[in-house]
């Protein structure tokens, strides 16, 4: 039987979702940067799947949202509230787009040919709107049929520049004939994405080790937050013993563990508990 959520938890989740594009993460990663930089001294990864700890994350911003006014009262406001829902979204999409164990191919640079077929679908399906948008104005109609004739991107670069053009200036013609809102957002995603080949490359990351590196900020970062929503919950609300108790259960004990040193000589990223004592030489 499915769990049914409450307004307030589908709100949340709302709230918190994953940012749906790479210009949308870029600006809520930028916006945050003072504050990250201040809290986070040491980016540690997670210690528990990160699924658990955003779980968490949003049922201790949903007694935020259920308490602020309690809050407001403990210098814990609106701004640091906005914090706390956005440092969720960062690592949401973080752990999305560059999760280990999440192969969807968001860090693999793609081919050319893969570049160059993934618009197919969407140029295929403008010119049919195009043609008959424009079915008496055969010139207009032809530059929607426009095909990449030499495979390369340089090409599929400028067709899909100019398409996104025609669909900006001929909107309301195309959505008469059945064209959704939604098309011309994805007519600029496949530009962004052939410009930058893939979303590395897109948010200026080396590698998928930098990929990796950013996912453990964010969720430190949205980890710290909730660890201070917390102690301002249990303090606001210490003459309230089932709201204090509410704020208390969110630990975040497991949530991370610190980096242990790359080793001389390896590749990979090893850690360890925070906790873990030094072996001796």
């Amino acid at each position: 039987m499915p769990i049914e959520l409450s307004p307030e938890q589908q709100a949340v989740l709302a709230e918190t979702a994953p940012h749906p594009d790479a210009a949308a993460f870029q600006l809520c990663l930028a916006a945050a940067k003072a504050e990250m930089d201040k809290i986070v001294r040491e980016p540690m990864e997670p210690s528990q799947p990160v699924d658990t700890t955003l779980t968490e994350l949003r049922d201790l911003y949903l007694a935020v949202k259920a308490h602020a006014v309690r809050l407001d009262g403990v210098n814990y406001g609106a701004d640091r509230r906005a914090l706390l829902r956005d440092g969720i979204r960062l690592a949401a999409t973080a752990d999305l787009w560059f999760s280990e164990n999440r192969r969807t191919g968001a860090f693999r640079t793609r081919t050319i040919e893969e570049v160059v077929q993934a618009s197919r679908p969407w140029r295929d399906r403008l010119r049919a709107y195009g043609e008959q948008a424009f079915v008496f104005e055969p010139d207009i109609a032809e530059q929607f049929a426009d095909v990449n004739s030499t495979g390369t991107l340089d090409e599929e670069k400028g067709d899909l520049r100019a398409l996104d053009d025609l669909v900006e200036q001929h909107e309301a013609r195309l959505v008469a004939v059945g064209m959704p809102a939604s098309f011309a957002a994805e007519g600029r995603a496949l530009l962004q994405e052939a410009e930058g080949r893939d979303l590395i490359g897109i948010l200026g990351l080396r590698s998928q080790a930098d990929a990796i590196t950013l996912r453990n900020r964010a969720v430190t970062y949205a980890t710290l937050l909730g660890r201070e929503a917390r102690a301002a919950g249990v303090n606001a609300c210490y003459g309230d013993p089932e709201a204090r108790r509410r704020f208390e259960a969110a630990s975040f004990r497991n949530a991370l563990r610190k980096l242990r040193p790359r080793r001389r000589g390896g590749s990979a990223e090893e850690t360890a508990p925070a906790d873990a004592e030094p072996k001796p030489a």
